[in-house]
Order: C-alpha cells, then sequence, then structure tokens
C-alpha cells in the first residue's frame, strides 16, 4: 500500500500498518488492527486507509481478543483464524455473563442487607409491624412518581462512606414539611434517606 492513500485522520501508526500489511499473517494484523482501534480510531476509518472491509477488520479486532491460549494455537498454525474468532466470542460472551452473575449476586446481597436496615429502622421508630408494611409501599409509590416526573430529592449526596444511621439522621424531615399521618410523615422520610443510601435503583427497588 502507498502511504500516501491514508487518510487525515490516519497516525504514523497506521502508515506503518500498511506498509507491512501485505507482509503480516493474519494474527499480527488482528493485533495490528485491534491496538490502533484501542487508540480511538474506528474500524470503518481503519478500513478505508487500509483499503479493506470493515467486516474484515471487525472478525480481526475479535480475534485480537481471544485467549492467549487459543492466540498461541493460531499461531502455531492449529486453528483457523475463523475458529480463532470464534473462540474469541465465545470467551467474551462468557465473562459478559460470569460478570452479570457476580453484579446479580452483588446486588441481591445489597437488596437484602438494605432491606435489614429497613426492618431495623421500623423497629427503632416502634413502627413494626403495625405500620411498617404500608410505610414500605408508600415509599415505593413516593419514589415511582418522583421517578416518572423527575422530582426525586436534588442537592449534593451524602459524603462517600458515610453510615447508613448518619444518612438516616441527616434526612429527617422538619414537621412542618410532611404530611400528619405516621404513615406519610414516615414514608416521605424513608423515600429519602432511602434515595441517598441506596444509589443503585435495581437494589432501591428490590427491597
Amino acid at each position: 500500500m502507498n502511504s500516501s492513500t491514508i487518510s487525515g485522520t490516519a497516525s504514523p501508526a497506521i502508515a506503518d500498518l500498511q506498509q507491512k500489511w501485505a507482509g503480516l499473517d493474519n494474527l499480527d494484523r488482528a493485533r495490528a488492527v485491534h491496538q490502533i482501534h484501542q487508540s480511538g480510531i474506528s474500524l470503518r476509518t481503519l478500513a478505508k486507509d487500509l483499503n479493506c472491509s470493515p467486516s474484515l477488520l471487525c472478525q480481526l479486532n475479535h480475534a485480537a481478543q481471544a485467549p492467549v491460549p487459543d492466540q498461541l494455537l493460531a499461531g502455531n498454525g492449529k486453528i483457523s483464524t475463523r475458529e480463532l474468532v470464534r473462540r474469541s466470542k465465545s470467551s467474551k460472551a462468557q465473562q459478559v455473563a460470569k460478570e452479570r452473575e457476580r453484579l446479580d449476586a452483588k446486588r441481591t446481597e445489597a437488596a437484602q442487607q438494605g432491606s435489614r436496615t429497613i426492618c431495623d429502622w421500623l423497629g427503632e421508630e416502634k413502627l413494626w409491624p403495625s405500620h411498617g408494611e404500608a410505610i414500605v409501599n408508600e415509599t415505593r409509590m413516593i419514589l415511582f412518581e418522583a421517578e416518572q416526573h423527575g422530582t426525586l430529592p436534588q442537592g449534593p449526596p451524602p459524603p462517600p462512606g458515610m453510615p447508613v444511621g448518619d444518612i438516616i439522621r441527616s434526612c429527617r424531615p422538619r414537621p412542618e414539611t410532611v404530611e400528619s399521618s405516621d404513615v406519610a410523615r414516615y414514608a416521605h422520610w424513608l423515600a429519602v434517606w432511602a434515595f441517598y443510601a441506596f444509589p443503585d435503583t435495581v437494589v432501591r427497588d428490590a427491597r
């Protein structure tokens, strides 16, 4: 390839790859493409500079992200580039699934801890079980409607690492700002402190 055909967005790395492209095997091409793509160059732009199809570069980019043992097999001619791409996609899908499982487990644990915290708070306020369920249900409605209308609590959140007990105390509403009934008053308070104590919406909604 002639370096004069490089687009205005090209870098020295692309110019170098243009010069070496014909003499590289697919694995070396894949690694070079992935490195350039990681620097912020789109595969479509790179395809124009290399005079090849974006789909080819997409496949090479996948190949470069395959597990190292599979790359070694491909480098030794034991598996094809197509098989390397397939293994790369499979490995990535497994990683995504494991990360999703890890996140789900973390959220489940956080939701369970949040539920215990709320029950403890209701107990300390001597509201459980007489008004506890009604307060929690009312809180869910308050947060749902606030989210729908963009009226969730405003202002700076508590400092990172602030104990939940301190968050609860700092969010206690002034008597004149809330409804007079116990359910409405405590639901309003719970909605505000839960919003700050459980910033993950999934965790908050799972309580």
